[in-house]
């Protein structure tokens, strides 16, 4: 046996979930061990494809836990982001090595790349506030959403420490400022959770001319009498009332900003008069105004199947936040609402909310897949790193560990080459592309060359996101053939489906503009980068 073979949980982690131009960088080495033993860790640091940097030490290890700490101070150039690989191998110049990797980013702006997670436990016995959210950093994220945290739909501060909230959990103002405290120490932004036009039962039945009405003037009720649907016209008594209540939150609580939901219905509605309510326009009149009132603060509004995302991705909102639901049940209906929505809003980041169950792994990685490869992230992460798999966010999911570290790694993927293939490259026109059947292609093209996604979805049958089904079958030694209008250098493929997110070097020929790749292998998601001659750094 080896020295190696007494090692475990060796792991690389940067401290917070993203970085502020010239802000240092610390990465926590860790691993554990049976015996002393003294090792040799060598860590490389890369900008995407490039190696920017490479440490070296000799590593003396006490028998348990051990934890080393690294110090990095990135360009102060940004956006940008980075893959750290780290490896321990024995003195004395051995070969054998056991290896891990991370990545981290600079944004000046989380919302320009958002990775969205959430909380939603504020119980008064609470005491694991801080080591949940410094699991969710492994994951990379940089936002959460703070779900079902307030008292009232129309008082969202309680007048007491620890209170009830509608559904009669006991909350409480301390663990809710804990998780915020937590979350700002780890580079993430703390993001509130209220509802436009949702108020209690006594509070709507004592506001019937703030209420909304259906066609037959009967007062809409959400639920089995939970809540009730209040008017949220443009200068109307309730518009005012939660606009009050939205600057409530952001000067009485550290929160960062406003996680504005919808209910999806009703569409339609008439006012306490009987006349007609354009919701869509008082939506983004609301909007309008919370940004207007709370300018430093950024605003996400819930698009809930995608409606009515025409109006809402030209509102000054951060990023589009989507909720997708039946009857757009295919993987390439995900894609379309994704590149639909950034045309709509001049390429604004867009986040997706697809409720998919922890026992279904190959939906939850075809998604991302999709999402990721058409600009997108995806709001699927939180509380001590479960799934988020229902509409009421506590009833989230355990993974086993394999689901868990491939949606690790693919943020990873989308991090380390952030200048290559995240939401901050705008897609380009697709380039016609010969290769298997059964596979979507996304195109980017940048200065340093060009990324091409590919995703399959190869089957007999169109594959459904809301039903189970059987993996894709694997496409093995093929060829893929695209024009490009530059020589290419070389041609690189990554994918959170290989045990490794470094760059694999693959055969091409090069026939005037015509490249044809020699590709290994295609499980769910790969992505090829193709270096230019004039690429540099």
């Amino acid at each position: 046996m080896t020295s190696l073979n007494k090692l475990r949980n060796f792991k690389i982690t940067p401290d917070r979930a993203t970085y502020h131009p010239g802000e240092d960088v610390r990465l926590t080495v860790s691993v554990e061990t049976s015996e002393a033993i003294d090792l040799d860790l060598e860590v490389k640091i890369f900008r995407g494809l490039d190696l920017v940097e490479k440490i070296f030490r000799t590593w003396n290890l006490t028998a348990g836990q051990n934890q080393l700490y690294l110090l990095k101070r990135p360009s102060r150039e940004n956006p940008v982001g980075y893959g750290v690989d780290a490896s321990l191998s024995e003195s004395g110049g051995k070969s054998d090595s056991i290896s891990c990797q991370t990545a981290f980013d600079v944004l000046t702006d989380w919302t320009i790349f958002p990775r969205y997670g959430f909380v939603c436990d504020f119980s008064p016995f609470r005491t694991n506030a801080e080591e949940s959210i410094e699991t969710l950093n492994q994951f990379h994220l940089n936002g959460l959403q703070f779900y079902d945290w307030l008292y009232r739909h129309e008082m969202l501060i309680p007048s007491e420490e620890e209170f009830v909230d509608p559904l009669d959990r006991p909350l409480s103002l301390k663990t809710i400022k804990k998780l915020i405290f937590a979350a700002h120490k780890y580079g993430m932004k703390a993001m509130p959770y209220l509802a436009i036009y949702a108020a209690s039962i006594p509070f709507w039945k004592s506001h019937p001319d703030w209420a909304l009405y259906n066609k037959d003037r009967h007062p809409i009720p959400f639920g089995n009498e939970y809540l009730g649907i209040m008017n949220p016209v443009d200068g109307g008594r309730w518009s005012e009332h939660l606009l009050k209540e939205c600057d409530n939150v952001l000067t009485q609580l550290p929160f960062d900003g406003l996680h504005i939901d919808q209910y999806g219905d009703p569409k339609t509605g008439y006012d306490a008069n009987g006349l007609p309510v354009d919701i869509p326009s008082a939506f983004a009149a609301f909007i309008n105004a919370v940004n207007k009132q709370n300018s430093h603060a950024p605003v996400v509004f819930n698009a809930v199947g995608n409606w009515p995302i025409e109006i809402l991705a030209k509102t000054p909102v951060a990023f589009n936040y989507i909720e997708i639901w039946p009857p757009k049940i295919c993987y390439t209906d995900i894609a379309e609402i994704v590149r639909n929505a950034r045309r709509l809003s001049g390429q604004k980041p867009v986040v997706i909310a697809l409720y998919l169950h922890a026992i279904n792994p190959i939906n939850n990685r075809l998604a991302d897949a999709m999402i990721f490869s058409a600009g997108g992230t995806r709001i699927e992460l939180g509380e001590n790193g479960r799934l988020l798999s229902d509409p009421y966010f506590p009833k989230h999911e355990a993974m086993d560990t394999s689901l868990s570290e491939h949606l690790r790694r693919q943020l990873e993927l989308i991090i380390r080459y952030e200048e290559w293939i995240s939401p901050l490259i705008e897609e380009s026109s697709l380039i016609p592309v010969q290769g298997p059947k059964g596979i979507e292609y996304f195109f980017r093209k940048m200065a340093k060359g060009y990324s091409l996604s590919q995703v399959n979805l190869g089957g007999s049958q169109p594959l459904h996101w809301n039903e189970e089904h059987p993996q894709p079958e694997i496409k093995r030694k093929f060829s893929l053939e695209l024009q490009l209008d530059e020589p290419i250098e070389h041609v690189w493929l990554v994918s959170p489906d290989h045990a490794s997110l470094s760059p694999v070097p693959l055969e091409f020929k090069s026939i005037s503009n015509k490249i044809i790749v020699k590709v290994p292998s295609l499980e769910i998601w790969n992505v090829f980068f193709f270096e230019t001659k004039k690429a540099k750094l």
